[in-house]
């Protein structure tokens, strides 16, 4: 956990150096890493990224920066769902779950909302405006989320399993994050 841990904030460190204004925030890790606690640190996440759009209101520069930012949140928590979260829960029950569905197809918004925001810039009419859609499909993911799957998450997978996802899910973050910094 500690080596996975020093490997994200190594990598937040180098992005800092660099001069970005838009760099990701490092995940905040109790303790104990549960998957609970993994999910929202996640969530809030995105959301500080989110506030940093905010910010730059007024400077096209700055808004694309942090919409570099938001794609590389976003594409990491959507990548740690559907390769680890959503199995686990699958794993542990014999029916087929609508939230997890409804998860899944919120995730899939998300990824065209962000295709076509990539083929934009600030400038661009209607830029704005998809930007707040897409923060808005992701508050309704992250609530939906928060109210519908943390509550299975915890009914499902007793505290040592939820651990054991939890460091799954810290490790998978730290080599997403690692390929993002070589992408760039």
């Amino acid at each position: 956990m500690i080596q996975t841990q020093e490997a994200v904030e190594t990598y937040d460190a180098r992005v800092a150096r660099r001069g970005d204004t838009a760099t990701l925030v490092p995940v905040a890790v109790d303790a104990v890493v549960d998957a609970a606690s993994m999910l929202v640190a996640l969530h809030g996440r995105v959301e500080r990224q989110f506030a940093l759009y905010e910010q730059a209101e007024g400077s096209q520069r700055k808004q694309y920066q942090a919409m570099r930012a938001i794609g590389s949140a976003l594409a990491t928590h959507v990548t740690l769902e559907d390769e680890l979260l959503y199995p686990a829960l699958r794993g542990h029950t014999a029916n087929h779950d609508p939230e997890i569905e409804q998860q899944l197809q919120q995730d899939h918004l998300l990824d065209m909302i962000m295709v076509e925001l990539g083929g934009m810039i600030p400038a661009d009419r209607g830029f704005d405006a998809k930007v707040r859609v897409l923060m808005q499909v992701f508050r309704r993911h992250a609530q939906d989320s928060e109210t519908l799957l943390l509550p299975e998450l915890r009914q499902r997978l007793g505290p040592a399993e939820r651990e054991q996802l939890g460091h799954q899910l810290l490790e998978r973050l730290g080599q997403l994050e690692s390929r993002s910094w070589r992408g760039w």
